[in-house]
C-alpha cells in the first residue's frame, strides 16, 4: 500500500548564539493541537470509470498549525490518486472498488474515509419519460429518467428551466413529480454527473390555466368591454374564439394599461388598425397603452393588425407601447404601409415602429414569438423593427449605457430589421442569440422551428407556424 503526501512543513528554527548555545528544539508543532478540535472533510463523487477521473475536495477545519493532510489509496491497481492543497483526483485504473483514506497531518488520529467505485467505460444514454405532457394548473404529472448502458449508482438533478413548477419527492432520484404552478409552457431537465461527464435530457409540457373565477371573452363587444378602457385593466381573462375588431382604430397610448392575465387559448385578436394621437403625430399608439409588470399574455395571436401613417409614433406597435410584463406563446401579423422616414425632423431624427412592442421594460419576458410582417409596401416593411422599437436598459428605462435587463427567447420572423433603434431611453437588443429572422416561410423546414412548444403550436414545413386551440 503506498502513501502520497502533501503538507505544509513547519520547523523549528535554532538559533546560535555567540557563545555556542542552541534553544531547545525538541518540542512537537502538533504537541498542542488537541485531536478533538480538528475536522476533516470529503466532498466529491466516488464513482469513475476506467482510464477517467473524478474530483474530491478535502476540507480541514480547525487546524491552527495549517499542516494539511495526507492520502492514500487502499489498492493502487484499482485507482490512483494526485492531489493539490484542496483536492484530490482520482483517476480509474481498472474494474473494481477500493478506499480513499484522508488523515489530517497535524493529528493522523484523524481521518475520513470514501468509497471509490471503479467501473467500466461505457455510453450511458439518459431519457426523460412522462405518462402525460399536458396538465392543467395545480395538477401533476409523474417523470422518470430512464438510464441506458450503465449500473452504478446516479444521482439526479431536476429543473423547471421556465419555473412553471415545481418538484416534489426525492429530487435526487430517477422519478419525481411535477407540480405545475403556473400557465404555460414548460421545459423539464434531468441531468447527472459522471465523472467528468454530464448527461441531460429534457422534455417540453404545457400548464393549462385553470380558468376558474376567470372571465371568459367570445365577442368583439366582450373584448371592447372589459379590455379596451382608458385606464389600468386588472383582472384575469381568456378567449374563447377568435375576437374579430372588424378594422376598429385603437388609439390607446398612455390612457390604457393591462395589469392581469390574458390566456389566448391559441386563438387571435384580428383586424385592427392602430393609431397614435392624432394630435401629436409622433404620440405612440397600441392595442393596449401598457403592459405593467407581473402581467401575462400567453397563447395568443394578434393578426391582421395595420400600422398606418396616423399610427407612426415613437414606439407604437401591434400588442403594447411599453412591455413589463410577460409575452408567451404569440403570433403576430402586421402590416406597416407609411414610411416612416418621412416624417424625419430638422436632427434627422424619425419614429420607428415596431411588430411586437414599442419598448420591452426592465424585468419583461418574451418566449416563443412569431412574426410576420407584410412586404408588399418595400417603404413601410423597412421601417418597422420586428420585435422592439426602442429596447429599454437600466433603471426605468432612462438610460442607454446599461446592459439589456430583459430576455427574448426563440424569436422567428421573417424580418431582417430587429433590434431596436438606439435612443435616450434604450440601446438595442444585445442578447439575439435565439434569433431566427429573414425566414422564408414557404422553405422553412420542420427543424428550423424546433424550440417552439409543440403542444400549442402547428408546425409543418413549408408553413409559417400556427398556434393550436386549446379550449
Amino acid at each position: 500500500m503506498k502513501k502520497s503526501k502533501l503538507f505544509v512543513l513547519l520547523a523549528s528554527v535554532s538559533l546560535l548564539a555567540s557563545c555556542g548555545e542552541a534553544t531547545n528544539t525538541s518540542a512537537d508543532p502538533a504537541s498542542s493541537v488537541v485531536a478533538s478540535d480538528i475536522r476533516v472533510r470529503l466532498n466529491g463523487d466516488g464513482t469513475v470509470m476506467v482510464g477517467k477521473t473524478t474530483e474530491i475536495t478535502v476540507r480541514i477545519s480547525r487546524d491552527t498549525t495549517n499542516s494539511g493532510f495526507d492520502a492514500e489509496i487502499e489498492d493502487e491497481s484499482v485507482a490512483s490518486i494526485t492531489m493539490t492543497d484542496t483536492t484530490i483526483t482520482v483517476t480509474g485504473k481498472k474494474i473494481g472498488t477500493t478506499v480513499l483514506t484522508v488523515s489530517s497531518v497535524a493529528n493522523p488520529n484523524v481521518k475520513e474515509t470514501l468509497d471509490i467505485n471503479v467501473v467500466a467505460v461505457s455510453n450511458p444514454t439518459l431519457e426523460l419519460k412522462a405518462a402525460e405532457t399536458v396538465v392543467t394548473q395545480n395538477g401533476t404529472l409523474t417523470l422518470n429518467a430512464e438510464v441506458t448502458d450503465y449500473t452504478g449508482d446516479i444521482t439526479y438533478s431536476w429543473k423547471s428551466l421556465y419555473q412553471k413548477g415545481n418538484f416534489s419527492g426525492d429530487k435526487t432520484s430517477s422519478s419525481v413529480t411535477y407540480n405545475a404552478n403556473s400557465f404555460g409552457s414548460d421545459t423539464i431537465q434531468v441531468s447527472f454527473v459522471l465523472g467528468e461527464e454530464t448527461y441531460t435530457d429534457t422534455i417540453d409540457v404545457f400548464v393549462k390555466a385553470d380558468h376558474t373565477n376567470w372571465t371568459a371573452i367570445s365577442t368583439a363587444a366582450d373584448f371592447k368591454t372589459n379590455l379596451l378602457a382608458e385606464t389600468t385593466v386588472s383582472g384575469n381573462f381568456y378567449l374563447t374564439a377568435d375576437i374579430d375588431l372588424g378594422g376598429e382604430a385603437i388609439n390607446f397610448h398612455n390612457g390604457n394599461k393591462f395589469a392581469g392575465k390574458l390566456d389566448g387559448q391559441g386563438f387571435s385578436i384580428k383586424n385592427y388598425e392602430v393609431k397614435g394621437n392624432p394630435a401629436d403625430k409622433y404620440a405612440n399608439g397600441g392595442l393596449f397603452g401598457g403592459v405593467d409588470a407581473g402581467a401575462i399574455l400567453a397563447n395568443i395571436g394578434f393578426e391582421g393588425v395595420v400600422i398606418g401613417q396616423e399610427g407612426t409614433g415613437w414606439g407604437t406597435s401591434s400588442i403594447a407601447t411599453d412591455f413589463a410584463g410577460s409575452l408567451e406563446n404569440c403570433k403576430i401579423d402586421v402590416a406597416h404601409t407609411f414610411d416612416g422616414s418621412s416624417l424625419m425632423d430638422e436632427n434627422q431624427w424619425f419614429p420607428f415602429c415596431s411588430a411586437l412592442v414599442g419598448v420591452m421594460k426592465e424585468g419583461s419576458s418574451f418566449r416563443n414569438i412569431v412574426v410576420n410582417v407584410d412586404k408588399s409596401n418595400e417603404a413601410g416593411f423597412k421601417t418597422i423593427f420586428a420585435d422592439v422599437a426602442y429596447p429599454a436598459g437600466g433603471s426605468l428605462g432612462t438610460s442607454a449605457q446599461n446592459a439589456q435587463q430583459f430576455s427574448v427567447v426563440n424569436f422567428y420572423t421573417d424580418s431582417t430589421v430587429v433590434g431596436g433603434s438606439v435612443w435616450e431611453w434604450g440601446s438595442p437588443v444585445e442578447d439575439q442569440s435565439s434569433y431566427h429572422t429573414g425566414l422564408d416561410w414557404t422553405t422553412a423546414g420542420v427543424n428550423t422551428y424546433a424550440d417552439l412548444d409543440a403542444h400549442i403550436w402547428n408546425i409543418a414545413a413549408g408553413a409559417m407556424p400556427d398556434l393550436i386551440e386549446i379550449a
